[in-house]
């Protein structure tokens, strides 16, 4: 027999619709009793006993549903896959419970039979959760899912059937927030090829951003005037991000991005202090001021960084032996730069939130992947970060989050699957394999090499042979695979 959610003994389908269905005035001062009633209404879908209505947005009883509601016998649920389900949802209050605010966020994602999609169960992280695999795998496709909550959309193409007939809406999957509800995925799809948007009927509010993997190029614009006033925080925030997405598109301004934050902190830097005819601006203040404390933690310290500073009509970038003009800044801190802000505007008046990130590694030097997330997490230390990335040097940039590996079945659908084995000090060549999985991080000419050099081995090769296939690979460089080698022919030293 199996016990469910607050019941010490076994629960029949009768007393869960009933919780499920009930509008009860307790749930306003006690919102865990809210939280059993939203799950209760999951298990109901799970059974089958519940199914989504022809518009996508409320449930309606199954048959079984009615059936069950309206019998007098009270029959134990049973599933096999049941204790399972339990066990997910009390990890999943578990993880809930370690959030660092109680602002409602993402708590869980699962698609099924979509796309490309067969199963994918993803759970985030308090703090980080890493989507990773293969071009195609559906990365983007995830967290563009995710878009919505923090404005942000983007094309979902789906093939629909060739019936001309009008057809349901097409479950995708289910989203889970913190708050405990559970909302469906769905789609409304037409003949051939759409590209209608993911529904979540039941979506919260969830505070936070989204930033996708086009980085901007910015080229030098000079300030042709300077600022007539301070703008909003909220302003500046809409600004730039209206400027990406449009950018993005394939539209936008003729004003780079940083072209844009270049004004704001010229303009937050004249009136954050005031003067004998200008009345000082606090809010300015913070964002000039708030912006540096963050570029101290965030910037890498190769560079130096000390402070900004304006010399009309330019700002300046000081480290502690030069200082040049913000378009002269390469371009990994350029985008290093366009990251922080966008993150850094979003945290006014509300420090605790989230951010999706696709691909935080675009333009950025090795040295610069391996310390990116990290230096993320130090310059926002209340906010939790999705991140989609196919640099192995993130998936391993900190030990305390959730990885996510997409890849192909066998029936070439993707599934997904939570690393749990992988040693996070591992380098950057062993993740490629364990995790990413590459058959080698050998470069294709040196694999090929040694692949010629074992072809060439006779059948039983012998200690000459040996010792002539390792002098081989040390004129070649290979030598530090001469045991991979020897492993591979399964030879006895």
């Amino acid at each position: 027999m199996q016990t469910v959610g607050r019941y010490s003994h076994p629960v029949d389908a009768k007393t869960i619709i009933n919780t499920a269905m009930r509008r009860d005035e307790r749930q306003k001062i006690h919102p865990s009793e809210g939280r059993l009633d939203l799950r209760a209404l999951n298990l109901l879908y799970k059974l089958g006993y519940i199914q989504l209505d022809p518009s996508g947005y409320g449930y309606q009883q199954t048959a079984e549903g009615k059936q069950a509601l309206s019998s007098d016998l009270q029959v134990p649920i049973q599933a096999e896959w049941l204790e399972e389900w339990l066990e997910i949802e009390d990890l999943a209050d578990e993880q809930d419970a370690r959030r660092i605010s109680s602002e409602v966020t993402l708590s869980s994602l699962s698609v099924e039979n979509w796309r490309q999609f067969k199963s994918v169960e993803i759970s985030f992280h308090p703090r980080l959760t890493i989507l990773t695999g293969a071009n195609g795998a559906g990365k983007t496709t995830l967290l563009n899912i995710l878009g919505p909550h923090f404005a942000w959309t983007a094309q979902l193409l789906t093939r629909g059937p060739d019936s001309r007939e009008p057809t349901e809406p097409l479950k995708v999957g289910m989203l889970r927030y913190t708050n405990g509800v559970v909302s469906p995925l769905v789609q409304q799809v037409s003949q051939g090829v759409s590209s209608a948007p993911i529904a979540i009927p039941h979506i919260q509010a969830v505070p936070g951003v989204f930033i996708n993997s086009h980085r901007s190029i910015s080229s030098y614009q000079q300030l042709k005037s300077l600022p007539s006033k301070f703008s909003e925080w909220s302003s500046l925030q809409e600004e730039f991000r209206s400027e990406i997405h449009q950018r993005y598109s394939g539209s936008g301004s003729q004003r780079p991005p940083l072209h844009r934050m270049k004004e704001a902190l010229i303009a937050a830097a004249m009136y954050a202090y005031g003067n004998p005819a200008v009345e000082a601006d606090d809010s300015a203040k913070e964002v000039w001021e708030g912006y540096q404390n963050v570029l101290q933690n965030f910037l890498p310290s190769s560079l130096g960084f000390s402070r900004l500073r304006v010399q009309a009509p330019e700002l300046l970038i000081v480290t502690h032996g030069a200082e040049f003009p913000l378009e002269a800044v390469s371009g990994g801190i350029g985008a290093m730069l366009e990251l922080s802000w966008q993150i850094f505007l979003r945290q006014r008046g509300q420090d605790a939130f989230t951010v999706c990130i696709d691909e935080p590694e675009n333009h950025l030097h090795p040295e610069l992947q391996r310390s990116i997330v990290p230096s993320l997490l130090a310059a926002f230390p209340d906010v939790t970060f999705i991140v989609a990335t196919h640099s192995p040097l993130v998936v391993t940039s900190s030990p305390d989050s959730n990885v996510y590996a997409l890849a192909r079945n066998d029936e070439g659908q993707i599934e997904s699957r939570l690393i749990e084995t992988m040693s996070k000090s591992e380098t950057a060549d062993a993740t490629l394999v364990s995790v990413l999985g590459l058959d080698t991080a050998l470069p294709i000419w040196a694999e090929r090499r040694l692949q010629d050099l074992l072809d060439a081995l006779p059948v039983n090769p012998s200690i000459e042979d040996m010792r002539a296939l390792r002098g081989r690979l040390e004129e070649l460089g290979l030598d530090r695979q001469f045991p991979a080698a020897v492993d591979s022919l399964g030879f006895d030293a």
